[in-house]
């Protein structure tokens, strides 16, 4: 029997993570399988119906591992998910050290604490990329191109990645830190995000609601599907210690796509009426932030691992529309 934690589990991906990490299912963590024999759902906010359930645990992260630090330690595998986002971190310094930064090493510090060497999978991003006018953001990321944050949430996320794998080349965790992409479609509300509108595009005119597009529908930028960013924190959990390999940061494989081609492919599923619901106003600050980030990514190392490819980004506006005729 394993036992799984979750921090942000009441997010969009955490959700999605809890669904696939119920009790008895049987996953496989290290390269060996195990049955998830316990779980914790640790969240800010929780959903209504699970006042009750004793799996869920609210509160603030940092307070709980300062206050509650069983609650981690007795876990064999952490699913880091917890964030303060890039629009709040970018608005705020003193709220994206503590609630990401300040937090996170909390995390791992807590979790080195143990003699069990837990397994710590951190979602990181690839905001941890960015360019400089002496230094361009490369066209292509690789597994070599130097990291170059522009924005405090990535370079609070890429300093978490660099303490973990210190972390892990200690013998004190199991480290895996998987940089995900904008996921989109994500479903709910919009949220503070720079990068918010690439769901919101394609979500609210769906839902028969306005949205704006802020940027040049020429601006290409790299996407995950939920289903991707799931699925990879899934694989990364899987893959053993001496598959991995050095504890450093790894790009999952995305789909790169111009800000033009989701909207056809929203005209595809949608219509010209969904289409039409969209305005163009263009917001320099979002520009700014989302135009530093990569526009198209490729990992030799996450194919040596056996990460799958993502799917086509019109493929992901059909899972989302299929998802609302369900509901």
């Amino acid at each position: 029997m394993t036992s799984i934690l979750i921090t942000g589990a009441n997010g969009f991906i955490g959700r999605l993570l809890a669904a696939r990490l119920t009790i008895g299912t049987h996953v496989i963590i290290g390269g060996e399988t195990r049955t998830v024999g316990s779980r914790i759902l640790v969240d800010r906010f929780i959903p209504e119906a699970a006042t009750d359930d004793p799996e869920w645990v609210r509160g603030d992260l940092g307070a709980l591992i300062t206050e509650r630090p069983d609650i981690f330690t007795g876990a064999d595998v952490v699913l880091h998910l917890a964030s303060a986002v890039s629009g709040e971190c970018e608005a705020d310094l003193d709220l994206g050290l503590n609630a990401n930064l300040f937090t996170g090493i909390a995390l791992g510090r807590c979790l080195a604490a143990t003699s069990s060497k837990p397994m710590l999978v951190f979602a990181s991003s690839l905001a941890i990329y960015g360019g400089t006018p002496d230094q361009p953001l490369a066209d292509l990321i690789t597994d070599t191109t130097r990291p170059t944050p522009q924005n405090s949430y990535g370079a609070q996320k890429l300093m978490l990645e660099e303490f973990y794998a210190d972390l892990a080349r200690r013998g004190m965790i199991s480290s895996r830190s998987v940089r995900l992409m904008t996921v989109s479609v994500r479903p709910g509300k919009p949220n503070a995000a720079a990068s918010s509108f690439l769901s919101g595009m394609i979500r609210e005119p769906l839902h028969g609601e306005s949205a704006n597009v802020p940027v040049d529908t020429a601006l290409r930028v790299v996407l995950n599907s939920p289903t991707g960013a799931v699925d990879g924190l899934m694989h990364a959990m899987s893959v053993t210690d001496d598959e991995w390999g050095a504890p450093l940061g790894l790009n999952l494989p995305g789909i790169s796509v111009t800000v033009g081609e989701m909207v056809e492919a929203l005209r595809e599923v949608g219509g010209e009426e969904a289409v039409a619901r969209l305005s163009f106003d263009r917001d320099e600050a979002i520009e700014r932030i989302v135009s530093g980030w990569p526009t198209a990514a490729q990992s030799e190392r996450a194919a040596r691992l056996r990460f799958a490819a993502d799917k086509p980004f019109i493929a992901a506006v059909r899972d989302f529309a299929a998802s609302l005729e369900r509901n």
